[in-house]
């Protein structure tokens, strides 16, 4: 499901990851470390994963090695170009689909993803919330969710690091412990765990799920 690229431009897309996770190092974010904590408390995903937010295609690599079945979206086109040349690096064996599309309104039907996943995406976004009730719309009864953020260190190291570029860095518009609260009150099992300069909500949804989640 992946087109084919170039050896230099492979290369190149390698390197500038490489280069850029040193310096998160250098700031005092480990990347690797981070999937490593974000997997071990997500997984197992089962059936048909929807990822929302592919980035640069670092989570979608990390995950593809324990998912039969991904489809991934993101609203940036030279973000999901960069994945899709980092995923043929990594030489992942996953059946992966790569849609550019505004996570605000999915282009899938009710009920169509078994588990739907998020990191690292949710303070980017300008309507969260929209978000959040679209990745519900779209999970089947019983489905997992994920949802993946910075910790309140993190975002420091986050904003460190964009000061140092010349720039500045979005924060959280509503904390994964508000999600959690929203989703329990309407039946949802939530779980949630901090570790790696990151937190974690895990979230199952009820057998049968009721009209609308209020989010």
């Amino acid at each position: 499901m992946i087109m084919n690229q170039s050896p230099l431009d492979l290369n190149r897309t390698h390197q500038a990851m490489k280069q850029r996770e040193g310096l998160f190092r250098r700031f005092g974010y480990d990347s690797r470390a981070s999937l490593k904590f974000i997997l071990a408390k997500s997984l197992p995903l089962p059936g048909h994963v929807l990822e929302i937010g592919t980035g640069k295609g670092r989570f979608l690599a990390a995950m593809a090695k324990h998912a039969d079945r991904i489809t991934t979206l993101d609203v940036d086109a030279k973000q999901q170009r960069a994945a899709k040349l980092h995923i043929r690096q990594t030489r992942v064996g996953s059946w992966i689909r790569f849609f550019v599309h505004n996570a605000e309104q999915l282009p899938w039907d009710t009920a169509k993803f078994d588990s739907v996943v998020s990191m690292n995406t949710f303070h980017h976004l300008e309507h969260p919330h929209k978000v959040l009730e679209e990745m519900l719309r779209v999970l089947k009864p019983g489905g997992k969710l994920v949802l993946c953020d910075l910790s309140p260190r993190g975002f420091q190291i986050f904003d460190r690091l964009h000061r140092f570029e010349g720039g500045t860095h979005p924060r959280l518009k509503n904390s994964l412990a508000e999600y959690a609260r929203r989703l329990r009150r309407c039946g949802w099992k939530t779980r949630r765990s901090k570790g790696c300069n990151q937190e974690l909500l895990v979230a199952t949804a009820p057998s049968a799920q009721k009209k609308k989640t209020q989010t």
